[in-house]
């Protein structure tokens, strides 16, 4: 079984794009958020999430992505145009990838944590930082 992943970005453009993408490589999404509530609507609904760290309600990123990992154990990634301004020891974020993040990299950041969930770990994918666990 394929996880869910929930998008949160506020950029409509990318955000669509990203969602094609990850429809196109068989995974389903659960929707698109571009703010700390409406990613807070969807995340019952999701296994993974991808986080852009600037919203529309500003730098809250990062503490979505807290919040989406301790209190619904979904898998985050940081996925930003300033992977600077994350970083490591975040609680629940996996990593951080750089924007713009090509269909491969997709592909392979969503086959880790798919691997990660079902208990193994695999190879992550170059363009991920990959935090040390909290």
């Amino acid at each position: 079984m394929k996880h869910r992943v929930l998008i949160v970005e506020d950029n409509p453009l990318i955000a669509i794009d990203l969602q094609e993408t990850i429809h196109e490589l068989g995974y389903p999404t659960s929707g698109i958020a571009h703010d700390f509530d409406s990613a807070r609507r969807l995340a019952p609904h999701s296994d993974f999430a991808l986080v852009d760290v600037n919203l529309s309600d500003g730098e809250t990123g990062p503490r979505i992505g807290r919040y989406l990992s301790d209190e619904f154990g979904i898998a985050v990634v940081m996925v930003t145009g300033n992977p600077e301004a994350v970083h490591s020891g975040i609680s629940g974020i996996v990593g951080v990838v750089s924007k713009p993040v090509t269909p491969i990299v997709i592909q392979m950041l969503l086959e880790f944590l798919q691997s990660r969930r079902n208990g193994k770990f695999g190879s992550p994918p170059s363009a991920l930082r990959l935090f040390a666990p909290n």
